[in-house]
């Protein structure tokens, strides 16, 4: 099955728009089908947030055909964001705390762009830590891209 449209995310939009399916979460209710909720965390630079959002979202809706999928971005701390990128994220991506509550039968970590020599200076680290440390416990699956592999080596 594919993705589905539980919150007034664009991406769903442009995805539709480019062919691919989208349930709506009236149709997506009406089915016995098992649902998968997978996060993404997204720490990418702002000029490549939205892209970047779209390409994993793209890749796990076509990724199952047997369940429904929910992707739940969220960020953490430490993440500077300016301008649109900025009120993109306010507005349409939720909070650590609020993925933890919820629980993720599944997370993806994105690269970020550093700013200083080591990872532990950046102002993300620890919070990036956490979400690692989280997820060891109780996510069934976790797929790191770039930076972000390099951070959950350094975790182990």
């Amino acid at each position: 099955m594919p993705l589905v449209r539980h919150i007034p995310l664009p991406t769903f939009d442009s995805l539709s728009d480019q062919g691919q399916e989208v349930l709506t979460l009236s149709r997506a209710l009406k089915q016995d089908i098992r649902e998968l909720h997978i996060g993404l965390l997204n720490m990418m630079p702002d000029a490549a947030l939205r892209v970047t959002e779209q390409q994993f979202m793209r890749l796990i809706g076509n990724s199952n055909q047997i369940a429904q999928l929910y992707v739940h971005p969220f960020q953490i701390p430490g993440l500077q964001r300016e301008g649109s990128a900025k009120r993109y994220v306010e507005q349409y991506y939720e909070t650590f705390d609020k993925m933890k509550e919820e629980g993720l039968d599944a997370l993806v970590i994105t690269g970020a762009n550093p700013q200083f020599p080591t990872l532990d200076q950046e102002p993300f680290w620890e919070p990036l830590q956490q979400v690692i440390a989280w997820a060891f416990e109780n996510v069934t699956s976790v797929l790191c891209s770039c930076l972000a592999t390099h951070a959950l080596v350094k975790y182990l």
